[in-house]
């Protein structure tokens, strides 16, 4: 009796699990769920001309029109839009606004497939549109069938979960104890024994295990003849109106966020361009307009006109921006006072000889010897004048050039050193940029056009000023003079300079923020496909002035690309 039941608890066992592997495969034929079913789709229709592009959805009774120009993508108002078809009376749509458009009807609400004309008027120019419109059944409002009641009504999958309980009915004998306990083993007390509890406890845990595996086992999909689809990609159905990343990597973007996003496109157009090349600069001060004020001996501070000269502060050349007060040691002002003792003496003589001189004249005393004394009056006299207490001198220290000052390293009453740097002056319109780079600086070509552009993105023109012989950084610098200088700039600050040289190259030129990078970090651009899907294009790129660049490779001459709002599209997920 005990091995009857070990053996039926097994083949139960595998017919388990043989339903749960084969209960998933029939229905609907093996085909995989599709995540966006359980989303209502809505129904739309696109349609293109040689010029319009027009998608309309249908939700209940209203029919909402889209209309835009298929090269930039800009909705078109003012239009005149007339929709009929086979059963439908012709009617013009309302104009909502922003390209919109849209028609009441009761048709649009009634399921089925129809063929719809679209006759549009447009800024003197009239277009015949076409599309289907399929506006599906109403969705039965019930639960999930079960699996189970899927069995019942199926008879070849119950011949097969039988087979399978034979197959382990069968194994259930061939492994089963060589020896086993009398059947009608009972203890004193007519209770089943020890041995024949455990035997019935292993049964109910292989039913058990059996029960689990069998609700939790995958279904694999098995379809019936003539209903493979392995090699049938699944049909995607936008839900609603909301963007979506298809499988494929191209995003689904309906027609109302595209007018939210604002986005454009431009037919894409090969034409031949300077390549270009992009360096990093750092502004300088135009050397004939810079100037540097230095100390021309030791000595100390003192206020010009009652005030000591700032930061920032305008003035033109000759401009005294400080006082220097030169500073004596003590041997040299005792030197000094020798000095002019000596020469104080010497012309009290002069001037005593001189009297005496002019008592006797006549013919007694010649008259070159008293002009000789009188010069000598006069050397003395000069003398003493250069000899004159050193602390009364002030030196003016004038500025070298108009311009603003951008250094002032003085305070009143400093002492400094010769040769000290006290101003600097520079003209803010009148700026250099110097250029270091890897590409570029080497080629002996003619720089075409330069543009530098700062951190805050403002493009300030640049003329080509010369190259420098010497190496700096492993690269040869590049001097550009600034055309327009721009408030931002400011010396020593850090700008990025492109610069257009060589032989022409053909490229598609498009805007820089066309360009966006990709999951993998690599360029690409977005190509409209289809009035509601784009697609990316890996691309490769060169810099060309700083609000353009030059697509050498991934795009062709026709496509569309997205110019404004790529960023926004590169952020569906």
């Amino acid at each position: 009796m005990i091995r009857l039941a070990v053996t039926a608890f097994t083949a139960l066992s595998f017919g388990l699990i043989g339903l749960s592997a084969i209960s998933g495969a029939h229905e609907g034929h093996g085909e995989a769920a599709d995540p966006a079913a359980a989303i209502p789709a809505t129904p739309r229709l696109a349609a293109e001309g040689a010029d319009l592009a027009l998608v309309a959805t249908a939700h209940e009774h209203t029919l909402t029109l889209y209309l835009d120009r298929i090269a930039t993508n800009a909705p078109v108002d003012g239009a005149t839009i007339d929709v009929m078809g086979e059963g439908i009376p012709r009617q013009t749509a309302k104009e909502i606004g922003n390209g919109t458009y849209a028609i009441e009807a009761d048709w649009v609400h009634e399921p089925g497939i129809r063929a719809l004309t679209f006759v549009v008027a447009a800024d003197g120019a009239a277009d015949l549109l076409a599309g289907v419109l399929t506006i599906p059944e109403a969705a039965e409002e019930h639960g999930p069938a079960s699996p189970w009641a899927a069995l019942l009504a199926e008879p070849v999958l119950w011949l097969v979960a039988l087979t399978v309980a034979l197959v382990g009915f069968v194994l259930g004998f061939v492994v089963r104890p060589v020896r086993l306990p009398p059947d009608d083993a009972e203890d004193e007390a007519g209770a089943p024994s020890a041995t024949t509890a455990r035997s019935l406890g292993k049964a109910a845990g292989i039913a058990v295990v059996a029960l689990t595996i069998a609700s939790a086992a995958p279904r694999p999909s098995f379809a019936h003849e003539g209903h493979d689809h392995a090699g049938e990609a699944a049909p995607v159905r936008p839900a609603g109106g909301a963007p979506l990343k298809l499988p494929s990597g191209e995003v689904f973007l309906p027609k109302a966020s595209q007018r939210l996003l604002e986005v454009r496109t431009v037919p894409a157009a090969s034409e031949k361009t300077q390549a270009g090349a992009e360096l990093v600069g750092t502004v300088i001060a135009d050397p004939s307009h810079e100037g540097r004020v230095q100390a021309p001996m030791d000595g100390q501070i003192e206020l010009a006109s009652g005030e000591v000269s700032y930061v920032g502060k305008a003035v033109a050349a000759g401009d005294v921006l400080a006082l220097l007060a030169p500073a004596m040691p003590v041997y040299e002002r005792g030197t000094l006072a020798q000095v002019t003792a000596d020469v104080e003496g010497k012309l009290r003589i002069a001037e005593q000889k001189l009297q005496r001189l002019t008592r006797i004249s006549g013919d007694y005393i010649p008259q070159r010897e008293i002009e000789d004394t009188r010069t000598e009056i006069e050397s003395l006299r000069e003398q003493k004048r250069v000899l004159a207490p050193k602390n009364t001198e002030r030196l003016e220290l004038k500025a070298p050039v108009g311009g603003i000052i951008s250094l002032a390293d003085v305070r009143a009453g400093q002492v400094v050193s010769a040769r000290d740097t006290l101003f600097e002056i520079v003209d803010p319109a009148r700026l250099w940029i110097e250029a270091i780079g890897t590409q570029g600086t080497d080629d002996r070509s003619a720089v075409a056009t330069a543009v530098a552009v700062d951190a805050e993105g403002h493009r300030i023109p640049l003329s080509f000023v010369g190259r420098a012989p010497a190496l700096r950084q492993q690269a040869l610098p590049l001097l550009f003079k600034v055309d327009e200088p721009h408030a931002s700039l400011g010396i020593g600050a850090t700008v990025k300079v492109l610069i257009r040289h060589g032989a022409p190259v053909d490229g598609i030129v498009v805007p820089e923020g066309a360009v966006v990078r990709a999951p993998n970090g690599l360029p690409q651009v977005w190509v409209k496909v289809a009035p509601e899907r784009f697609a990316p294009r890996p691309v490769r790129t060169l810099p060309l002035d700083g609000e353009r660049v030059v697509v050498t490779s991934g795009l062709s001459a026709g496509d569309r690309v997205v110019v404004e709002a790529a960023a926004l599209i590169n952020q569906v997920r």
